[in-house]
């Protein structure tokens, strides 16, 4: 696993925020296209552009594979992020999905979840 990487706990909470409405957006585009299948890497695109847009995780050089510009880091967490699925009781993205896949796969937490402070299950109440 990767080593953890804590942000400040405002910051964390902003990138959470707009990484939540992208997906949100994707996932409502989504519906308004059914039944036509969406592009799945378009998603990811999506994703990928937030993140280096925020720049709190080095996703080092962009590059191309397979038809797709992918991170040279962090492609697994753009990837992750990218294909959450909608909740199922309230049927759209949340907010604490977002943060336990950057927790999880990312390893990417607030500083309030350090050791020693808030417990890390407080951070995950919006």
């Amino acid at each position: 696993m990767n080593s953890v990487t804590y942000i400040a706990n405002d910051r964390y909470a902003f990138e959470v925020a707009t990484l939540t409405a992208i997906l949100r957006a994707i996932h409502d585009e989504r519906i308004a296209a059914h039944p036509r299948p969406t592009d799945p890497a378009e998603a990811y695109e999506r994703v990928h552009v937030a993140f280096r847009a925020a720049r709190f995780v080095v996703l080092g050089m962009p590059r191309v594979v397979n038809g797709r510009v992918e991170p040279e880091h962090h492609g697994h967490l753009v990837e992750a992020l990218a294909t959450l699925e909608p909740d199922a009781v309230t049927g759209t993205i949340e907010a604490d999905q977002v943060k336990l896949t950057l927790a999880e796969v990312g390893a990417i937490l607030p500083e309030s979840a350090r050791e020693g402070e808030l417990p890390l299950l407080l951070t995950f109440n919006s």
